[in-house]
């Protein structure tokens, strides 16, 4: 045992002496390849398709039945965001439809159109034009929003509604 470490000692003495120490080859850096460049495929999961939900979605809209939406395809998760003015988020279902409740409280609905959707890889919009009473102020007002809606594993998993301003 002796033998064999005072050898090897010995012997990276010698390599040293002369020069001969192994280094490991130094690494070019990696070159991006053409396909790295590529588009890759979007994918929203399982279930129905952003397409297929922005439909039905709207089709229950136009005919009344937000109930049919709410349990039809929005995520146990959803996340809900309002813009200017409230600027708050809502998570979870539970809390979602609580705002809903508190929002169809406060409103009566003279009138509702909605445009769309617009569909994309990861979701839809819907544009909503409401003549709308605010009860507790008694103010009667033309609303306009866009409705984003992000789609993961067949439900809707966020919702985000923006506002228009004069401008």
């Amino acid at each position: 045992m002796a033998a064999r470490t005072a050898a090897k000692r010995a012997s990276k003495k010698k390599g040293a002496r002369h020069g001969s120490k192994q280094k490991s080859p130094a690494r070019a850096p990696k070159k991006k390849s053409a396909g790295s460049m590529a588009p890759k495929p979007v994918k929203t999961g399982k279930g129905a398709t952003p397409l297929e939900i922005a439909k039905d979605f709207a089709a229950l809209i136009r005919a009344g039945k937000s109930d049919v939406v709410e349990t039809k395809w929005l995520a146990p998760g959803i996340e809900s965001v309002e813009g200017i003015g409230a600027s708050m988020a809502w998570a979870g279902k539970k809390a979602v439809l609580a705002k809903y409740r508190g929002w169809e409280a406060d409103h009566e609905i003279h009138a509702m159109r909605v445009d769309g959707p617009w569909v994309g890889a990861t979701g839809f919009a819907l544009r909503f034009s409401i003549d709308v009473t605010t009860k507790s102020s008694g103010q009667r007002m033309q609303m306009e929003e866009i409705a984003v809606y992000a789609v993961r594993n067949g439900k809707v998993v966020r919702e985000e509604f923006h506002f228009a301003v004069g401008g």
